[in-house]
């Protein structure tokens, strides 16, 4: 009787191996969480915003470590913010973790293209490099605890060519995280839209229990580029989808 009840109250702490410090529906609120329980999720994007307002952002630890400082990054031409709902489908933390390191798993994603108006190859190729400058491809980093971890990766893009990426990760027992940071500049065609360190995308995977509540943002400032300009909004956006879709279907199983 003695054992059983450190035992609840350790679970009670949050401190017991099967505790939950989250439910998804106290942290969007149940407005919120009926939408996306209905809808299975919730956009909010901006332009040309001096706020630099994230609206959707959870109020966790990990959220706000990772994306407390983006106010500061000054990127006002673009952002974005999805929520999403997603079963656990008996997979943990750890499981995500993996998933949100395997970058190589990231090609052959597929996104929409509204302009052509069918199912295109967002990434021809994903993997890991050396570092900020060297393509050399190197394995991706999947184990142990991916807290404080690092990597620099290659995404050709269909659209936006070649571009280097940091990846930086963050994780507790009930979040995981990760934040892209270009590290070369980002190219439309021709023109080069997004100088070094000008867009960032960041996820994080939040446990609630039988669900996941996953948000992902995007900032980016680039070029006043005329009639260019809302194609790039476009297709920078529709990444967050495509990005996400792909982690899904691993969650789903597909590990």
């Amino acid at each position: 009787m003695k054992k059983l009840f450190i035992f609840m109250a350790a679970v009670a702490m949050g401190i017991g191996g099967s505790a939950f410090s989250y439910t998804a529906r106290d942290i969007v609120g149940e407005e919120n969480y009926e939408i996306l329980k209905k809808e299975g999720k919730i956009q909010v994007n901006r332009f040309n915003d001096e706020s630099n307002t994230l609206e959707l952002l959870p109020d966790t630890e990990v959220s706000k470590k990772v994306f407390g400082g983006w106010k500061e990054l000054n990127l006002t031409s673009m952002s974005g913010e999805n929520l999403y709902l997603l079963p656990k489908n008996g997979t943990s933390i750890d499981d995500v973790s993996v998933i949100l390191r395997a970058v190589s798993r990231l090609e052959g994603t597929e996104y929409y293209s509204n302009r052509k108006k069918r199912t295109e190859i967002l990434y021809k190729n994903a993997y890991c490099i050396k570092d900020a400058s060297d393509r050399t491809k190197v394995p991706d980093m999947t184990e142990g605890n991916a807290d404080g971890q690092v990597q620099y990766c290659l995404l050709d893009d269909h659209s936006l060519g070649k571009t280097n990426y940091r990846i930086s990760y963050t994780q507790t027992a009930d979040e995981v995280a990760a934040e892209f940071t270009n590290v070369s500049s980002v190219s439309y065609g021709p023109v080069r839209a997004v100088s070094r360190g000008n867009l960032v995308i960041g996820a994080v995977f939040i446990d609630c229990g039988d669900e996941y509540l996953v948000y992902m943002a995007e900032k980016a400032d680039f070029f006043s580029l005329g009639f260019l300009e809302d194609k790039i909004k476009k297709s920078l956006l529709s990444r967050l989808d495509a990005i996400y879709g792909c982690f899904m279907k691993q969650v789903g199983g597909n590990k």
